[in-house]
């Protein structure tokens, strides 16, 4: 009787056993998790940091009077070392791009071409984005007004007023996440102009104002009269990215306004991560 009890004593010591190395593996494993997890997050933190003291460091050097950075604002990609690490920078002069405010409907349509629109599309879209931001209730021949929107069941009218950010463009119909990502790196609402600069315009949209047979000379490999070193002044578009470790990407967005005012030299316009646009840019949007 007496052995009996015994056996089953160390029966009953070897499968705590095993239940204790089992929990002792699963904590193991739970640790290894929560350690790795953690190492993610601060490559992430470290990359996204990285990132916008690329894009503070460009600022910093198109404030300066003489800067050892040679800038390019047609967006030209180039790096900037950051202590040990890269960033990978874009910069282009917000007059490069359609302003959505101020362009007419030749240089819409010419955007709305370049992005692929088809003919029979390109009316609506022009007349939308001319009710979206002109400030009266009368429809163009094929757009859309307050009325319209409410008819259409939509929680939301026509702004009737200049647009803010080139995201309301989602608010138009027909404008849906795809379209939306190839008009982003073309627009802007900052510029002011009815036209652009060619030279500080996106390959594709060049293209589609000057035709095949006409390319820039910064589009040839030339882009002296694109560089800048020292100051400049105006709004730039910025994309910022930093690769982190484990594959991981961390990229920053910024629209900012540099001037010679003592009181206000530079001016956050957007600050955006992520970015609307990704480095590298999609093909035939960047040079």
């Amino acid at each position: 009787m007496k052995s009996r009890q015994q056996g089953m004593a160390l029966i009953i010591v070897l499968w705590l056993i095993v239940l204790l190395s089992v929990m002792a593996a699963g904590h193991a494993r739970n640790v290894h998790t929560d350690v790795t997890l953690a190492s993610r997050q601060v490559e992430i933190a470290k990359a996204r940091g990285l990132a916008e003291a690329g894009i503070n460091h460009v600022i910093l050097e198109m404030l300066a009077d003489e800067s050892t950075l040679e800038i390019p604002i047609d967006g030209t990609v180039f790096p900037v070392g950051v202590y040990d690490d890269v960033v990978t920078l874009a910069v282009r002069n917000a007059t490069g791009l359609v302003d959505l405010n101020s362009a007419g409907a030749e240089l819409l349509d010419d955007m709305l071409r370049a992005c692929g629109v088809e003919d029979a599309d390109r009316p609506a879209l022009i007349d939308s984005i001319l009710d979206w931001r002109d400030r009266d209730d009368l429809t163009h021949l094929n757009g859309i007004e307050d009325k319209d929107y409410f008819a259409a069941g939509l929680p939301w009218s026509s702004r009737d007023d200049a647009f803010k950010t080139i995201d309301e463009l989602k608010y138009l119909p027909g404008v849906d996440q795809g379209l939306f990502e190839r008009m982003a790196p073309l627009v802007t609402v900052y510029s002011g102009r009815s036209g652009i600069d060619i030279e500080n315009a996106p390959p594709i949209l060049v293209r589609m104002l000057a035709g095949e047979e006409i390319v820039p000379a910064t589009q040839q490999g030339d882009a002296d009269s694109a560089r800048r070193r020292g100051r400049q002044n105006g709004t730039f578009h910025i994309y910022a990215s930093v690769a982190a470790g484990g594959g991981t990407m961390a990229a920053v967005e910024a629209v900012v306004t540099t001037s010679r005012s003592a009181s206000q030299p530079v001016r956050i316009r957007e600050w955006r991560e992520p970015p609307r646009q990704v480095l590298p840019p999609l093909e035939g949007f960047s040079r």
